[in-house]
C-alpha cells in the first residue's frame, strides 16, 4: 500500500503534463493510479500544503488559478475520503524520532516531508514521490513512480 506525497498527487492537479514528467509517464501513472485506488492513501499534510498553494495564489491575484486547485481540491477530499490519514500522538511521537534520527546523519528534513514520512511508517505504507533525496534520509521505503510504476498487489 503507497502514501501518495504532495508533488505526485499535484502533477493531476493540472490538465497539461508537468515540466519534466513525459506524457508517457504522466498517462502511465494516471492508469496505474486508477488501477491501485484502494491502496493508495493521502495524508492531511498533503491537503494542508495544497491549501497552502492555493491561499498563495489568491493572494498574488491568480483568482482563476486559485479556483481551479480549490475545486481540484474538494474533489480530491471527496475521492480519497477514508483514505486520507490525519496525525495522531503515536504519528507525532514517529516524527519526532524520524526528525532526529535524519539530523543526527547530518540531514534537515521540512517538517511535512517529516509527517508524511512518520504516516508512512506508522501504517507500513511506502512513498510515491518525485523526491526520492527528502525520504531517504528518514528510512522510509519510497518509490518515484514517473521511474518505475510499483506493482500492485494482484500483479504479483
Amino acid at each position: 500500500m503507497y502514501l501518495i506525497d504532495t508533488n505526485v498527487i499535484s502533477a493531476g492537479a493540472r490538465a497539461k503534463t508537468q515540466a519534466g514528467i513525459g506524457p508517457v509517464a504522466w498517462m502511465d501513472l494516471v492508469t496505474w493510479m486508477d488501477e491501485a485506488s484502494d491502496v493508495l492513501f493521502l495524508s492531511v499534510v498533503t491537503v494542508a500544503e495544497i491549501e497552502d498553494g492555493i491561499v498563495k495564489a489568491w493572494r498574488e491575484g491568480a483568482t482563476r488559478k486559485a479556483a481551479d486547485l480549490a475545486e481540484w481540491l474538494e474533489a480530491l477530499v471527496h475521492l480519497y475520503g477514508n483514505r486520507m490519514l490525519g496525525i495522531d500522538l503515536a504519528i507525532s511521537r514517529t516524527a519526532g524520532k524520524l526528525s532526529d534520527a535524519a539530523r543526527g546523519r547530518g540531514h534537515a528534513p521540512g517538517f511535512a516531508d517529516i509527517l508524511i514520512a512518520a504516516t508512512a511508517c506508522h501504517h507500513e505504507l511506502i512513498i510515491l514521490t518525485r523526491n526520492v533525496r527528502h525520504f531517504e534520509p528518514l528510512g522510509v521505503p519510497v518509490v518515484n513512480p514517473f521511474n518505475e510504476l510499483p506493482q500492485l498487489p494482484h500483479q504479483r
